[in-house]
Parts: C-alpha cells; sequence; structure tokens
C-alpha cells in the first residue's frame, strides 16, 4: 500500500489531554459518496463539524459547532445529507445551501430526550449495483453491472422508496423518521412526522423543520448498550447486532441480534422488532478476563452469507479480532412432534427437520497493538472484499475474510502524542481516509484486488462501475493510472459500443469522467458537456403538431433530414414541417444567450481549424481530443443551427448577435455549411474548408472563448510530477507545488462571466458560485423567469465536472 498524503492541522484540534475527558470517541469521519469528507474535532469543549473534498483536502469549511458531543456521523446514499447525532439525544441533518460546500444549513432536526444516540442510519432506497471482477471481460454494462436484488427499507405508495433515518440509543430505544420533500411538501405537527400542505421551496428551505421520531424498544427490556452495528438486509428489514455493557464484566458474553422491519400504516410508520440467532462468546477464565472488553462491532454481508466482526481490547496494548458467520441447518424434529410442523401442514407429509440459524466461530486474530477502527469494502462485491483494520500504534493491516490472513501491512509516522483514532473507506474502496487524535488527516491507497486481473483492466472497470452508478471517481483518479492515453481511447471504445439508449443515459456521467480524466483538455470536455445540455434542453421544447400520426419526434426527424448531408440551411427548412418547431415567443427571447454561446462555439471551432491542422502536420502528432474532429459534437450543432434558424423567423430578437464587417453576411448559413462540409471528413478537412475557414476573422468580428481560473488540485500527473515520498500539506494553506501550470492563467480579464446563463456579471458581482474543483463560474442569483430557463439552472445543482460549488461573496 502507498501512503498518499498527510494534512496537518496547526493543533488547532485541541489535544490528547483535553479529549480524554470524555468517555466517548472525540474524532469521527465519514466519506460520501461524493467523495466529500465530514470529520468532527473537539476544541475548547465544543464539538466541531467539518468537510472538505477528497482532492483539495487542505481546504475544509465549517458545518456546524456544538456544545454537546457528536457521537454520529452518517452520510445518505448521494452524499448530499448529513446526519449527526449527538450525546443527549438531539439529532441533525445538514444539507449545503444551493449546494455550496463552504455553506450549510440545518434542514431537519428532531430531539429524543435523555438518551444517547448511539448509531444511525439512512433508509436503504432498494438500488444498488454488484461489482463483480469475473465479468470484465463483458462489452455490455447490463452484463458487466448487476442489479442489487435488495428492498427498501420502507416503501410508500406504488413501492416508491421513502427517505428517511433509524436511530438506536443507549438504552435499547429504537427511534425512525421519514423526511419530507422539500420541494412541495411541509410538515404537520401529528405524532408520525408526515406530510401535510404545500409549502414553496424558497419558504421551506428557509426554516427548521423539527421532525417528531415513532419510538420502540428494540427488546423486551431496555439495556444499556455500548456498540451497535446496522446492515440492510435484502427482504428490506434493518439487522442489528449490539451488546450490553453491564454484561462486560461477565464471563460469557453476549451479542445481541434483531432484525427490525418498518411499514406505513396509514400516515404513521410502525416499527417490529424480532429477535435473531445471538453470539455467545464463551469467555474462558483467564488473568486477562477482566481487561478483555468489546471496542467494535461490525455486521456485513458478504455474498449471501452474514458475518459479524467482533473486535476486543486486551490491556492497553493488545487487541482480539473474531469472525463469525451466520450458518443456516435443518434441526432434527422428533416424531411426536413433526404431525404439527409447518412443513408438514404445507406439503401433507411429515418432515423429519426444521431450519435453523446459528453463529460460528470460524477466524480470529490477536494484534499486538489495540484496534481504533475495523473497515470492510464499500463495493458490493463477493469475489474482492477486505477488511483495514486501523491501529492505534498508527498501522494499518489488511486483512483477509475467512480466515483473517495477513495481506499487507503499512506503517505510519508514530509519535507518542498523536494516535490513530478513526477512519473511513472511499466509495470505490480504492482509499483509507485516517484521523489522529489531532484530526489530522492520512490518506493511503488501497492494495489492489488479490484476483489475477489486468491493472489496465481493473481501472477501466472501476470507471466504468463510476459511470454506471454515480459516484465520484476522484479516488480512482489519484491512483497511479500509468498510460493514461491508452485507458481514455479504451474506455471510450467501451462506450460507443453500448446500445444508443444506453450511451444516451449515461452521456453525462461519461463526458464528467473523461473531462476529470483529460485535465489538459479540459476546456474542450467543458464545452462538449454544455453542447450536450443546450442540445438535450432545445429538444425538450419541441412537440409534435400532431401527436396521433408521427411515429418519431420532431428532434428524429431532424437527424434524419441532416443525414443527407445538405450543405444550405434553407434548403433543410423546406423538408421541415415549420409547426413542430413553434415555440413561444417570450421563451426563445429567454434562450438568447444560450443560442447566442452556441454560435460562438462554432465560430470559434471554424476559426481555429486551420491553425490545429497545421500544429498537427508539423509536430506528427494531435490532441487526445478535439472537438472539431467530434463527429457528434458536429452533428449537434448542425441540428441546433436548423433549430435557432427556424426560431429567427418566429422571433428575431433570439438571433445571435455579430460584429460585421458587411451589413449581408449570412453568420448562420456560413456556419452550416462549413459545418456539413466538416462532417464529411472531420479527421482530414480539405484545403478549401480551411481557405474559408481563414476568411471568417476577416467578416466579423469573432469573439474569444470565456476562460477561469483553474483550481488547485491534487491529480494524479501532479502528485507523480512533485512526489518524493509522502505529501505533506497544511490545512487551509494552498500548496504551490500543485498549481495548475498547463492551463493559461486568466490574467487580462477584468470582468467574470457566468458559464451557465453565458452572461457578463462584470468586474466585482455581489455573489458568484466558483466550482470547487474545475473553477467554472456560475451567479448564485437567479434570473429565470421562463419554465424553459427554470429546467437550464435545474440542471446545474452541481458542476459538470462532478463538483461542489463554492460560495464567493
Amino acid at each position: 500500500m502507498t501512503i498518499l498524503y498527510k494534512v496537518e492541522s496547526r493543533r488547532e484540534f485541541g489535544n490528547a489531554k483535553e479529549s480524554s475527558v470524555f468517555p466517548h470517541k472525540v474524532v469521527l469521519c465519514a466519506v460520501s459518496a461524493r467523495n466529500i469528507i465530514a470529520f468532527s474535532a473537539l476544541q475548547s469543549l465544543s464539538s466541531h463539524v467539518y468537510v472538505c473534498d477528497i482532492v483539495t483536502p487542505w481546504q475544509y469549511y465549517k458545518v456546524c459547532t456544538s456544545k454537546s458531543l457528536i457521537n454520529v456521523l452518517e452520510w445518505n446514499a448521494n452524499g448530499e445529507q448529513l446526519l449527526l447525532g449527538y450525546i443527549g439525544g438531539r439529532v441533525e441533518i445538514w444539507q449545503p445551501k444551493e449546494q455550496a460546500l463552504n455553506v450549510w444549513q440545518l434542514q431537519f432536526h428532531a430531539n429524543i430526550p435523555s438518551e444517547d444516540i448511539i448509531r444511525a442510519k439512512f433508509f436503504h432506497n432498494g438500488k444498488g449495483v454488484i461489482f463483480n471482477t469475473q465479468k470484465k471481460d463483458h462489452t455490455y454494462y447490463a452484463e458487466k453491472f448487476e442489479r442489487l436484488e435488495q428492498r427498501p427499507t420502507l416503501t410508500g405508495f406504488g413501492g416508491v422508496a421513502t427517505e428517511g433515518c433509524i436511530l438506536l440509543t443507549s438504552s435499547g430505544l429504537l427511534a425512525t423518521f421519514s423526511l419530507p420533500q422539500l420541494q412541495k411538501l411541509t410538515i404537520s405537527n401529528n405524532n408520525s412526522g408526515q406530510v401535510s400542505e404545500p409549502l414553496p421551496l424558497s419558504n421551506a428551505s428557509s426554516e427548521q423543520i423539527e421532525l417528531l421520531p415513532i419510538t420502540h424498544s428494540i427488546g423486551n427490556s431496555r439495556s444499556y448498550i455500548e456498540h451497535c452495528s446496522i446492515v440492510a438486509s435484502p427482504s428490506g428489514a434493518l439487522n442489528f447486532a449490539y451488546n450490553t455493557g453491564w454484561q462486560q464484566q461477565q464471563q460469557q458474553q453476549l451479542i445481541y441480534c434483531y432484525k427490525v422491519s418498518l411499514q406505513f400504516e396509514g400516515e404513521r410508520i410502525a416499527i417490529k422488532s424480532e429477535s435473531l440467532a445471538s453470539i455467545f462468546l464463551n469467555t474462558l477464565p483467564s488473568p486477562t478476563l477482566e481487561s478483555k472488553r468489546i471496542a467494535q462491532l461490525l455486521w456485513t454481508r458478504a455474498g449471501n452469507e452474514d458475518v459479524i466482526y467482533v473486535v476486543f481490547n486486551m490491556g492497553d496494548s493488545a487487541s482480539l479480532l473474531e469472525q463469525w458467520t451466520l450458518t443456516r441447518r435443518h434441526q432434527n424434529v422428533h416424531a411426536l412432534l413433526q404431525q404439527s410442523s409447518t412443513v408438514a401442514a404445507a406439503s401433507s407429509k411429515p418432515a423429519d427437520y426444521v431450519p435453523s440459524e446459528s453463529w460460528e466461530q470460524v477466524a480470529k486474530l490477536q494484534l499486538n497493538a489495540r484496534i481504533s477502527q475495523l473497515c470492510s469494502s464499500r463495493l458490493i462485491a463477493a469475489d474482492c472484499e477486505q477488511l483495514y483494520a486501523i491501529l492505534q500504534d498508527n498501522s494499518v493491516q489488511v486483512l483477509e475474510p475467512g480466515t483473517l490472513k495477513q495481506l499487507n501491512h503499512t506503517q505510519f509516522e508514530h509519535d507518542a502524542e498523536t494516535k490513530f483514532v478513526c477512519g473511513d473507506l472511499t466509495p470505490t474502496s480504492q482509499m483509507l481516509i485516517i484521523f489522529d487524535s489531532h484530526a489530522q488527516l492520512h490518506a493511503m491507497q488501497t492494495p489492489m484486488l488479490k484476483q489475477n486481473t489486468n491493472t489496465m483492466q481493473l481501472l477501466l472497470l472501476l470507471l466504468e462501475y463510476c459511470i454506471v452508478t454515480g459516484v465520484d471517481a476522484s479516488d480512482v483518479l489519484l491512483l497511479n493510472l500509468g498510460n493514461l492515453e491508452a485507458l481514455v481511447d479504451k474506455l471510450t471504445d467501451n462506450f460507443t459500443r453500448q446500445p444508443s439508449y444506453v450511451r444516451q443515459f449515461y452521456y453525462a456521467n461519461f463526458l464528467a469522467l473523461k473531462s476529470n480524466l483529460c485535465r489538459a483538455q479540459q476546456q474542450e470536455f467543458d464545452n462538449l458537456i454544455i453542447l450536450h445540455a443546450i442540445s438535450s434542453t432545445f429538444k425538450s421544447l419541441l412537440r409534435p403538431s400532431d401527436l396521433g400520426c408521427q411515429d418519431k419526434g420532431p428532434a428524429d426527424n431532424l437527424a434524419m433530414k441532416l443525414a443527407e448531408s445538405v450543405p444550405d440551411v434553407d434548403t433543410v427548412l423546406l423538408n421541415l414541417d415549420p409547426k413542430d418547431f413553434t415555440v413561444e415567443p417570450m421563451m426563445l427571447q429567454s434562450l438568447q444567450q444560450l443560442i447566442q454561446w452556441v454560435t460562438d462555439l462554432a465560430l470559434n471551432m471554424l476559426n481555429r481549424l486551420p491553425e490545429e491542422v497545421m500544429k498537427s502536420k508539423l509536430s506528427g502528432k494531435r490532441a487526445s481530443y478535439d472537438i472539431s474532429r467530434d463527429i457528434v459534437a458536429i452533428g449537434s450543432l448542425r441540428e441546433l443551427l436548423v433549430m435557432i434558424r427556424i426560431w429567427g423567423l418566429l422571433n428575431p430578437q433570439c438571433l445571435p448577435v455579430y460584429t460585421k464587417t458587411m451589413d449581408n453576411i449570412d453568420v448562420l448559413a456560413i456556419l452550416f455549411r462549413l459545418l456539413t462540409r466538416l462532417a464529411q471528413n472531420p479527421a482530414e478537412p480539405d484545403e478549401l474548408l480551411l481557405d474559408e475557414c481563414s476568411l471568417l476573422s476577416k467578416q466579423l468580428l469573432i469573439p474569444q472563448p470565456s476562460k477561469y481560473n483553474p483550481t488547485t488540485l491534487l491529480s494524479a500527473q501532479g502528485y507523480a510530477a512533485v512526489k518524493s515520498g509522502q505529501l505533506t500539506f497544511t490545512s487551509l494553506v494552498e500548496p504551490v507545488g500543485l498549481q495548475d501550470i498547463e492551463m493559461e492563467q486568466v490574467v487580462f480579464a477584468n470582468f467574470i462571466k457566468d458559464g451557465v446563463s453565458n452572461l457578463q456579471l462584470g468586474a466585482n458581482p455581489s455573489t458568484i458560485r466558483r466550482c470547487a474543483r474545475c473553477g467554472f463560474v456560475n451567479s448564485a442569483n437567479k434570473v429565470a423567469k421562463t419554465s424553459a430557463l427554470k429546467a437550464w439552472c435545474n440542471k446545474w445543482l452541481h458542476c459538470h465536472c462532478g463538483g461542489f460549488w463554492k460560495q464567493i461573496n
């Protein structure tokens, strides 16, 4: 395993002496599906929660501060909501305000008086994709990635998954509540915490909504629970495993297992708790019995097997790890009881057995240091499961499930003041994030899978997994990717082999991944992503004039007409039904800036085409990607130009505006003719086409494309360039060695341009949003007045690269 980097916190989070007054963990951490790290730290006897991006770990932002001690940190499935559970019974759910990572707002909160939150978990939505390395050679995504057979934890009307949380307190009290949709609904004051009447989004998001949880005892009686683990079962129920504190000093310790099911009864959530087979830890009498205490429980599902890992602390400098597996057997039944068995009633035959379940210990391992936290792989896979034991001597052991055999050992720098406290894996389990007692972040690369898998094939499978599932791929991109161009070519080749409907569904995820892979050509991919978004928005406005007799929509008919390669745009218009492209003039006026962006892109692409061709001939090689050689992008531009031509007849105010040398120059006709000729042979444009492209700058003033200040990121290329062992950063200090020097710095720009609406914001706009990863700029003040422009703005809840926004005042 490779140690990637460390972020020194400059001791602003207190010290170990200050932390020792609390009996609970002081530093907690959790990594979301979008690779955002959330961690809590103690400072001046107050709990502080911070978040940071995995590619900018030195820059963290505060979420909240509380006088109560935080005991639970939990992200939801899509990484958009953060749950905080406190000692004292308060539960809070925070969310970035308008997806800005540096501005957080409290969305929901609930109180369970006089209780300590031990564990919390969001409801499972029933969605999941199985990662199987055995299917790496399959071509189609549908064959390569199977859907997880999982029922949602709680379903509403029509079997739709309901969002919500379930909590377990230290006294054995279960509490659950569902989360309403703020866009349409608000909360009533009934005991079920359900929806009552509509509320506008602006009003709902500005208020803190208090939820009233439904409570139920997990067992027949209440008890003092110390440690707990929760996992979702395929049936939709939640499996709980916990131990009680009053049994720690007894000779025989017991781990209780329960199955908790949730369902709606009217508008109220009903909780049903059923006891499962428990684990009896037959501890033999020994001199070290009093110092042997359970420190952690971890319930996982490997394939179709249920596994519980039990961590014991033995003294001050040793630990014991045990693995227990749930086995299902047929229990023999006495002949006198066979007639009354349920199996006999169903089959009218006497059954000589009944199914039974029991836990069996399959492996154990003793270590010479205490285990701070035990983590298992987050990928849903049976063939690549691994355990990661984070030890207090600042080392990490990688273990094999089933045998607990040591696969790898990594030793970090160790000093007397700090020790590892907690850790978590990234969504693809390729990086392990660890925090020590001073809230200093350590990151390491996890070992590759133990199967004899080609590294290139494994990386390709991981990237395609990120495309299909939508999880962030930054942890994969930080690895040593080797031959990057070959990996991008193979990824593109596999994507083009997918069916058309699959390509259309995953096209945005595919472009965002390629943009992050090819940082040198990021501007080209940014243009391609925005072009795809504008094309889908414009086509969504088209409605067929006759719904009964048309087999294909207006966009499909337009694509068929353009396949004939007619160079004159007005000739194409004669073969189309103008009623299919009719849009309200007011709506067209609101889209003028997007129409201007499309023609600006076409002009800039054709204007620099001769220069790009000359550079490739002189150097003998081409850039890995150029939008002028992308036949799909050229086809999208031709379709949009035809639509703009028709819309210009309906409302001339929506047409693009240019400064021309002669008034009789028809810009749209020239662009369509040149793009049609380029589409015939984009790899080798003819000399006559290049000559006509060279004349564009003499016919009209071509607007310069906007460029954004690059953001300093931790990338694989920058990491390899400056790496001399482990990288060390300082919190809130941007490292100079990782600044992107390949991209042109915007030095002479005296204004800021909104990349989403294509509007000039002036030199000093009041509030803007800048992407925390790529530097893309968007205005925080929404100016959308028409439904089309609102739909366009809703496409940019996150940046096109997948990163969160950063609000700048």
